[in-house]
């Protein structure tokens, strides 16, 4: 009987799994069309980056603030950057355009973040707005979550002169990237951070107020499987039984 109860409750969390797969691939179509829509439907003028969060919907808030980042120690960001000469960092940046929602039509996918660099004369024009851009995209997920600008406009601009300034550029590009590197990655650690600790928030407090008709239930973790539930029981009964062999011994 226990057992049979065991393969039910396992069937019916499949099935919870199941459909939590397809409300999220669900949610994600939502937001990938909210988001075609809404850089289909603005003019130039309304930039995103420049305008601010304050005249975003709700829903474009939550589609916006949906990214792929991964946190990494900023002290192994620094270290790598120093050992290859800021290569693993010019790679590694560029790359956080994938990993970024896409919130205007000119933001460059990561083919395009690093190929363009490589065009001549083109790519003095490319590495302030590459630069900038991805400077942007980053602040914006801070503005997102009511947070201050992580990266600094100010020193991006600083990093991209020092790139492109004749004989000095060997030496002195790749420390002012350092340190943009390392604002980048501190910004986008306090992120993931962020995110990481709403979530948990968000399970403990629907583990508490999770109920039926506003009556609060145990979180399913916490629950007892039927086989330990039986051996309660016969224990409990087990118990009884001691008790009414002596009072009648007595």
């Amino acid at each position: 009987m226990f057992r049979s109860d065991r393969d039910a409750l396992a069937d019916k969390l499949g099935d919870v799994q199941a459909e939590n797969e397809r409300l999220r691939q669900q949610n994600e179509a939502m937001r990938h069309a909210l988001l075609a829509q809404r850089i289909g439907g603005r003019s130039a003028a309304s930039n995103v980056y420049r305008g601010g969060v304050v005249g975003l919907g709700t829903g474009e808030r939550v589609a916006l603030a949906r990214h792929r980042l991964e946190a990494f120690p900023v002290w192994a960001t620094a270290l790598l950057h120093v050992v290859t000469f800021g290569i693993v960092s010019f790679v590694r940046f560029n790359s956080m355009h994938a990993q970024l929602p896409q919130a205007e039509r000119d933001d460059p996918s990561v083919g395009k973040a690093v190929g363009f660099h490589f065009i001549p004369y083109y790519n003095y024009y490319w590495i302030f707005w590459n630069g900038l851009r991805l400077c942007d995209r980053v602040n914006l997920q801070c503005r997102l979550r009511g947070m201050p600008d992580g990266v600094p406009r100010g020193l991006v601009i600083a990093a991209c002169v020092a790139s492109i300034i004749p004989y000095i550029q060997v030496l002195a590009g790749p420390i002012a990237w350092l340190f943009v590197a390392i604002a980048m990655q501190r910004t986008v650690n306090r992120i993931v951070e962020l995110d990481a600790r709403t979530t948990s928030e968000r399970v403990d407090r629907v583990r508490v107020d999770a109920g039926v008709f506003g009556a609060r239930i145990p979180a399913p973790q916490a629950l007892p499987l039927p086989d330990d539930i039986a051996a309660q029981a016969e224990a409990e009964a087990e118990a009884a039984a001691a008790v009414a062999e002596q009072r009648q011994r007595r």
